[in-house]
């Protein structure tokens, strides 16, 4: 128990100190990929289209086979 309060006394303070030091260092220009904020989405807008419709496909094949499965189990029952 005292090894745990005492770990703890180390640990939280640490991590606090990591949790606002790492933001505010990954905030300077300095940092490799900063310039990523002033970049926008939109060349990327086909792949999240395919993204959509691929996802749209799984769903649609997932409930096609959900209703085959409620089909089978009808006519195993009758």
């Amino acid at each position: 128990m005292i090894y745990t309060k005492r770990f703890l006394g180390w640990v939280v303070p640490a991590l606090l100190i990591l949790l606002v030091a790492v933001p505010a260092l990954a905030q300077e220009s300095g940092m490799p990929g900063s310039g990523l904020a002033g970049q926008s989405l939109r060349p990327y807008a086909f792949v999240f289209i395919a993204y959509a419709i691929v996802w749209v496909f799984v769903l649609g094949w997932v409930i096609s086979v959900g209703r085959r499965m409620s089909g089978l189990a009808r006519r195993l029952d009758a």
